[in-house]
């Protein structure tokens, strides 16, 4: 892809996050159904997107989800899936310029809520019918960090997660907007990894996902404590920068 090409579709991202993250603490206050409770990333190879609509509506079929597509372009490449009861919906969209990358969340719709041992059931099992695809990888996001900190002091932040990376021997990923106002972090490690990004002008958002792919047959599950071990100490190198306020967010 050209460069010009990454460059704009990483401001329209960060943009588009940005935004999403206003309208989520706006409706949140008064709708907390309006948060989702679970979110993947999920990279499949675009020549699969008519197998990866049939295992969704496979997996919508076994629940009893209504099942809704909505297409963006004529060649059915750019589009979004619906699936719903009246206890909960998920939402799976994908971008014109990266078809093959789709991110899913799932909101709950009742009142009280539906359990975490539910969510996670349906979760991991819509998981497995996607990974029925070939050459998949499913990213769940499991915790963040956001960090509030002067604008003009990012520079510190990125100091400091770099920090961090090299401490664990982690590939650390670092880009930047043209005008070098925004810039999208990734480390990476074995079976995690983990996303920076401006939030708003004075919030840093830190995202740790879990990785899995169907390369390997039966994968070993990534151990809790090493995730806490790892999530604890990426936030004391945040901590350790100067009138910074670091807070968890699900």
């Amino acid at each position: 892809m050209p460069a010009n090409s990454t460059k704009s579709i990483l401001i329209v991202f960060l943009l588009f996050s940005f935004l999403l993250s206003i309208f989520g603490c706006m409706t949140s206050a008064s709708d907390p159904n309006s948060v989702s409770i679970k979110d993947l990333e999920i990279t499949i190879d675009a020549n699969h997107l008519e197998e990866f609509r049939a295992q969704l509506r496979k997996f919508a079929d076994k629940h009893s989800l209504k099942y809704t597509e909505a297409f963006y372009n004529k060649d059915h490449t750019y589009f979004a899936v619906f699936m719903e009861t009246d206890d909960f919906h998920m939402v799976l969209a994908n971008d014109q310029d990266s078809s093959g990358e789709f991110s899913f969340s799932f909101f709950n719709t009742a009142s009280p809520p539906i359990s975490k041992q539910t969510v996670d059931e349906l979760t991991n099992d819509f998981k497995g019918v996607v990974m029925e695809i070939p050459n998949v990888t499913i990213a769940e996001k499991v915790k963040a960090l956001v960090l509030t900190i002067d604008e003009n002091r990012k520079q510190e932040v990125l100091d400091q997660l770099k920090k961090f990376a090299d401490k664990h021997s982690l590939d650390f990923k670092l880009s930047f907007s043209s005008d070098k106002s925004l810039f999208y972090l990734e480390i990476y490690g074995d079976g995690f990894h983990i996303v920076g990004r401006l939030g708003n002008k004075d919030n840093i958002l830190t995202t740790f996902y879990i990785d899995s792919n169907n390369e390997i047959p039966n994968p070993t599950p990534f151990p809790q404590e090493t995730f806490d071990e790892l999530f604890n100490d990426l936030k004391n190198f945040l901590e350790e920068i100067p009138n910074a306020t670091v807070t968890e967010a699900g």
